[in-house]
């Protein structure tokens, strides 16, 4: 049998890719917990050490991932404006601590500004770094079953089935409707369609013309995926079998001790900081 090969270009956010990695590996339930976990900690623990310690945990698990250089320049191009917002409007509004003066010259911000642009924008890319790895390593079926499982004993109080259906439904739909939009972009292009040119009343007439269609197409596949749904037999709240139940391994041991020993490293660090 022949590999599968993805594109970087193919790439979407939220898109999955097939591979054989550890993280690939991991019962759906372990990761989701383990994201959680990893999280928590970017967000709670805001040293710099304790920052610092959080992206190289975010490296690592890229690299785990298996996922390729290509993939991930591609994924974390779509953040750049994002990371960039962040950093500058810290910079430039956050007003606590002595001013920067280099030469005697008094500049529109100070370190505590620097200090923490600097920390959220780290801790903003350890998250998206971590969220991906997830994603890309988890197909929104094995999502969905993990959540599901999960949350299992809640059902009596909440429709936790429906919710994981609504839950893989949109995971399947935002990467077709990313390249849904993609493709008439760059048939509007072929057209002669300029959407980075003209006065704001063209291009927001340049804007409808991608919209409107994406919209239009998203609804005939929404309601493709009913008609296919129905025909299965779907029936909301109605208890479903598994083919593949899920089990935890020897592995999932491993990455829940690594990520206990980590979160309670995390701790100590802040604790001595």
């Amino acid at each position: 049998m022949g590999r599968t090969v993805t594109r970087s270009y193919d790439i979407f956010i939220g898109s999955f890719v097939p591979g054989t990695s550890v993280l690939h590996r991991l019962d759906p339930r372990t990761k989701l917990a383990g994201l959680l976990v990893l999280l928590t900690v970017v967000f709670s623990l805001t040293s710099a050490t304790n920052v610092a310690v959080s992206l190289v945990c975010a490296v690592g698990m890229a690299v785990s991932s298996k996922a390729g250089y290509g993939v991930w320049m591609v994924t974390l191009r779509r953040f750049k404006w994002m990371l960039f917002l962040v950093l500058i409007l810290n910079i430039l509004f956050v007003r606590e601590g002595a001013p920067v003066t280099p030469g005697n010259v008094g500049l529109p911000f100070t370190y505590d500004g620097l200090e923490r642009a600097a920390v959220l924008t780290i801790q903003l890319t350890a998250a998206i770094v971590l969220s991906m790895s997830f994603t890309l390593t988890t197909s929104p079926l094995d999502i969905t079953k993990g959540f599901s499982t999960a949350t299992r004993r809640f059902r009596n109080r909440f429709p936790v089935d429906d919710i994981g259906i609504v839950l893989l439904l949109a995971m399947r739909f935002i990467p077709l409707l990313q390249q849904e939009v993609r493709t008439i972009v760059e048939a509007q292009k072929a057209r002669g369609v300029e959407f980075g040119r003209g006065r704001l009343v063209s291009r927001a007439s340049n804007l409808a013309a991608v919209l409107v269609p994406a919209l239009s197409a998203s609804f005939r596949r929404a309601d493709t995926v009913a008609l296919a749904m129905t025909a299965r037999g779907f029936e909301p709240g109605r208890p479903r079998s598994e083919f593949r139940p899920l089990r935890f391994s020897a592995l999932d041991m491993y990455a829940g001790v690594f990520i206990a020993v980590y979160a309670a490293g995390q701790i100590i660090l802040a604790s001595q900081s």
